[in-house]
């Protein structure tokens, strides 16, 4: 819930998962979450997939995912639909 969480949950998984769940209680930047998931990418070469639970809706980012060059738009556009 408080700032920098998610990072520091996905930091804290490396080593442990190569897959990560977050599910999201509160409302959370966007912004800052696109920006923390391709970080967790970019810091574990092991990571295959972030999967993030918000309300109802599940979205999926593969390592593929965030090399593109339009990830953040689309991310953005996934989470706040």
């Amino acid at each position: 819930m408080g700032r920098s969480s998610v990072s520091n949950r996905l930091l804290e998984s490396i080593g442990q998962a190569n897959r990560v769940l977050l599910n999201m209680a509160v409302d959370y930047n966007p912004i800052a979450l696109a920006r923390n998931v391709k970080s967790y990418f970019e810091k574990n070469p092991k990571a295959v997939e972030v999967l993030i639970f918000k309300g109802h809706k599940c979205i999926s980012v593969l390592r593929e995912d965030v090399q593109s060059k339009t990830f953040h738009k689309l991310f953005i556009a996934k989470y706040i639909k």
